[in-house]
């Protein structure tokens, strides 16, 4: 067994109940591949489209049951919650009490280009500008149960994303993640981190999202680990890198979101 020092837990984790992951992929999926990351507790997190989708997303409740006695590790019922700027919520507080806890996803813009086909995202700017306010907003959200932000200021899918991560300026950042902190948000330690659609330095890590994730310390901020999994594949071989980018962003134990420490 691995032994890592504060990445225990994987907060961000799909299965197949998400329509973006591989048929085969399944709570049991990741199980054998736990010990040798040093993960002992999961959260599986399907994405969360709208209030409709609460009763599929919730069926990994039946496959947690099913392997209940033999699970070797803990396991959260969490959700990744879509929200769109200039929209409600797509989870309403009276449902979100079904989950352990939610992640909501403010940065999903160019993967959810349809949903802002009435703003103009045609300048590094502007798509910057609307990370911004997207990620300010997931800080004001009231839910009524533990609340995170996955892949904070990630421009997924976007064009230039080093480009737009060069562009936020340090009061920027701190501006977001105070109010993070104050609002109680757990900040995501993501597989952002080691993405090659930003640049990346000789450990392989992105120094951008390490001083990002320095400001949100600096905040006061409250921290989850998160693969964003999809796949096995792309669960395994990660957990060091994340506690690695952690460490150099001087995070440690004490900083961490109580549902991730054991």
């Amino acid at each position: 067994m691995k032994l890592n020092n504060i990445c225990v837990a994987d907060l961000h984790l799909h299965t197949n109940l998400s329509a973006c992951a591989p048929s085969d992929t399944t709570l049991k999926s990741y199980l054998p591949y736990c010990a040798q990351e040093g993960i002992k507790k999961i959260g599986i997190s399907n994405h969360l489209y709208t209030d409709k989708g609460i009763e599929h997303t919730l069926k990994i409740k039946n496959e947690i049951q099913e392997i209940q006695k033999n699970l070797p590790i803990q396991v959260l019922v969490g959700g990744e919650m879509e929200l769109y700027y200039g929209r409600e919520a797509m989870l309403q507080k009276s449902n979100a009490k079904e989950f352990d806890y939610v992640l909501v996803a403010p940065s999903h813009i160019f993967n959810q280009i349809h949903m802002y086909e009435n703003f103009d995202l045609s300048t590094t700017d502007k798509i910057r500008h609307l990370l911004i306010e997207n990620f300010k907003l997931a800080c004001q959200l009231e839910l009524g149960v533990p609340t995170g932000i996955c892949h904070p200021l990630y421009p997924i899918c976007a064009p230039n994303q080093q480009e737009i991560l060069d562009g936020i300026t340090d009061q920027q950042l701190s501006d977001c993640f105070c109010l993070a902190a104050k609002n109680n948000k757990s900040i995501e330690i993501h597989a952002c981190l080691y993405r090659d659609t930003v640049t990346l330095d000789a450990e392989g890590l992105s120094p951008s999202y390490i001083h990002i994730l320095s400001i949100a310390k600096e905040c006061g901020c409250k921290f989850h680990f998160g693969t964003d999994a999809h796949r096995p594949e792309e669960f395994i071989h990660r957990h060091s890198l994340l506690e690695r980018a952690a460490m150099r962003a001087n995070i440690r134990e004490e900083n961490l979101w109580d549902l991730a420490r054991i």
